[in-house]
């Protein structure tokens, strides 16, 4: 059978035919001819070839789902990198698309039915790769979540980087940027983790280098593009390594497309002189001189370099094939064609205040009708003031207008107004929560019921519950509007107790994963009824007083709690509503302090200096604080933002410094709550 190969290879140069005739007789031969499995397997692999050489899909077609009872045969490893390879070479054939999603799901059947399930995931991820080059992204989408969940049981680390960037480039196709990034960066993370062949680095590059295009970021995407040429050096060229004609080709054209778009990096960010300097970046890029695609971009990039609106379009119309078939390169290049045409109008209209379109389209090189919807373009995106008289055919220009600042003089003052109230309420927050822990039955505690802000106050209701220990009161006052609910912090050792009981029980019970502290919510839970039934009355008695939920240490967690509770069951009352606690340590996980947030009312976790009590829980028990953080340090008040734990306020301290002492030194004397 040797011999017959010989022949066959040697046919397959003069007349293909005769040698598709002699490789099936021995791929098919019978048992009793004695053929080796190796020739079986070399004759399939270059009938295989052949075929694609012939431009014979449908023969392609065939020969795969005709080799499925030699494939069974020879072992799982090697028949899936049969298939593989057979299913690719559908690569080399044109308008052969449709067929290998065809005959790709016609294998999957086969692998389903054999039991081979990592043929099968292979076979799904180059059917994922084939929707998104027919555009069915549903389709596409739909087999990369089932790929997932099934590849991170496996930790099939490889595959798994090959589907998440598939992922990333569905999304980029369907301009979902914020998720393809999100999946590139969970190829890269898996990538880190493994070995990464160079032909799929230089695809994450590929990838990484056109998202930071589409950010406009075209200094870093340049890096990743020249990362991609180079890592590809070698795989393009077929002689040095064992990769065939076809892949080896596939190569070079992935290393073109990265050349191409270095290019493009250098035209947009308006260094069109550097790109002669790119072809002596190796031979590489030398090879690569003549193409169409980079006459292309160098013509356009002279264009760009004279200033010459009618060179660019002049280049566009000469090269409409190589510059529109790429969607970044012709996205970018329209952007830029707009940018530069406004800059000329721009420059052309300047000296007058009332010019005909017709002049203007003759001075830019024009038709009239792309000169007027640019300027109307221009006028409603407010870079020209002026209007089109249509009557007359002219373009008035206006001066530009004064800028009137009452508006946002006014939202500052607004601003200004709201920091003022939020000061006030914080400042009768810290003594409403001092009092928690003095107070008797009436509001007569010394000094804190004493002073203006919180004179005139009232006790509605107070509890004092001894095991869960739970403490505080409601009140109201008139004179500030506000309506007071206040707990106690810990006071003695069965509040340490409770304090340190860090597991978590699920709650909210509508908020799927939200988990809190057990100790704490025992606490809450034992005077819940009461204090809510309590709140609910006074609220509907004062319906324009404000709702202030305040406490420190373990009763700012409790108070946090209850305002959770009160607005899970009366949403409207979200704009009355603040929050203010002392020194209150974590609470809950992620999912609870995201929680929190999205309830969009003032919640403010006040934290002194190096306090202890905050930082626990600790983080990687999984407790994790809402935003946002007031941190008193030294003479300053510092608003920490909207980052959950930020690492520029408490969060700097080492854990060496925390300390004890300062749990109790939440005192105004000492700070103003003020931005």
């Amino acid at each position: 059978m040797a011999s017959q190969l010989a022949q066959a290879h040697e046919a397959a140069k003069q007349s293909p035919q005769q040698a598709v005739e002699l490789y099936n007789s021995v791929l098919f031969a019978d048992k009793a001819d004695n053929v080796t499995m190796s020739d079986r397997e070399t004759a399939l692999l270059a009938l295989a070839a052949l075929y694609e050489q012939m431009q014979d899909a449908s023969a392609l077609t065939t020969l795969i789902n005709g080799s499925q009872q030699f494939l069974v045969t020879i072992s799982k490893a090697k028949s899936s990198k049969l298939i593989r390879t057979l299913v690719d070479r559908f690569n080399g054939i044109s308008g052969a698309l449709q067929v290998q999603i065809s005959t790709c799901k016609g294998m999957l059947d086969w692998a389903k039915t054999e039991n081979r399930e990592y043929l099968r995931q292979a076979l799904e991820t180059r059917l994922v790769s084939l929707y998104l080059d027919s555009h069915l992204y549903t389709d596409a989408l739909a087999l990369i979540s089932q790929l997932l969940s099934e590849l991170k049981k496996l930790d099939d680390r490889m595959q798994l980087v090959e589907v998440h960037l598939l992922e990333s480039r569905v999304y980029m196709a369907l301009k979902n940027l914020p998720k393809s990034r999100a999946a590139l960066t969970s190829a890269r993370t898996a990538a880190n983790s493994i070995y990464t062949p160079p032909p799929l680095q230089a695809q994450l590059d590929l990838q990484s280098g056109t998202l930071h295009s589409d950010e406009g970021d075209f200094k870093t995407a340049y890096s990743y593009f020249f990362e991609t040429m180079e890592g590809l050096n070698v795989y393009a060229n077929s002689k040095s390594v064992s990769e065939s004609a076809s892949a080896a080709a596939s190569y070079e054209q992935q290393q073109l497309q990265a050349f191409a778009y270095m290019i493009l990096c250098k035209i947009m960010t308006q260094q069109p002189d550097d790109i002669t300097s790119l072809f002596a970046t190796g031979k590489t890029a030398a090879k690569f001189r003549d193409r169409q695609t980079v006459v292309a971009l160098q013509t356009v990039a002279k264009a760009q370099k004279q200033r010459s609106l009618a060179d660019f379009e002049k280049a566009l119309n000469e090269f409409r094939n190589e510059l529109q078939s790429d969607e970044l390169i012709r996205t970018h290049l329209s952007a830029l064609y707009d940018t530069l045409m406004e800059q000329n109008l721009l420059r052309l209209i300047e000296p007058y205040s009332r010019v005909e379109i017709t002049h203007i389209a003759k001075l830019i090189g024009l038709p009239i009708g792309v000169v007027e919807n640019k300027l109307s373009q221009m006028i409603l995106d407010k870079v020209l003031c002026g209007i089109l008289d249509q009557g007359n055919g002219c373009l008035v220009v206006f001066p530009e207008p004064r800028h009137d600042s009452t508006y946002e003089t006014t939202l500052d003052t607004i601003k200004s107004l709201s920091n003022v109230v939020e000061s006030l309420y914080a400042k009768a927050a810290t003594l409403y929560s001092r009092a928690s822990y003095i107070l008797k039955d009436k509001w007569d505690c010394v000094p804190n019921c004493q002073i203006p802000e919180t004179a005139g106050t009232v006790v509605d209701y107070k509890w004092h519950h001894i095991s869960p220990t739970s403490v505080g009161y409601i009140a109201h006052n008139d004179y500030t509007r506000i309506i007071v609910v206040a707990f106690r912090g810990s006071a003695d050792a069965n509040d340490w107790v409770q304090d340190s009981e860090f597991s978590f029980d699920p709650w909210p019970a509508h908020v799927p994963g939200s988990m809190v502290h057990h100790g704490f919510l025992s606490a809450y839970r034992a005077v819940a009824p009461n204090v809510t039934s309590a709140i609910s009355r006074l609220v509907a008695q004062h319906p324009t007083y404000k709702l202030v939920f305040t406490g420190h240490s373990l009763g700012g967690a409790e108070s946090a709690l209850c305002a959770v509770d009160m607005l899970s069951r009366y949403p409207q009352l979200k704009q009355r509503t603040y929050i203010y606690t002392y020194g209150m340590p974590r609470v809950g996980n992620d999912v609870w302090a995201n929680m929190v947030e999205k309830m969009s009312v003032p919640a403010y976790r006040v934290v002194y200096e190096s306090d202890l009590v905050p930082h626990i829980p600790f983080e990687w028990l999984g407790y994790m604080h809402f935003s946002q953080e007031v941190w008193i340090h030294g003479n300053r008040t510092v608003f920490c933002g909207k980052d959950h734990e930020s690492q520029q306020c408490s969060g700097s301290v080492a854990i060496g410094d925390y300390n004890i002492p300062d749990h109790s030194q939440y005192s105004l004397a000492n700070w103003r709550f003020t931005r």
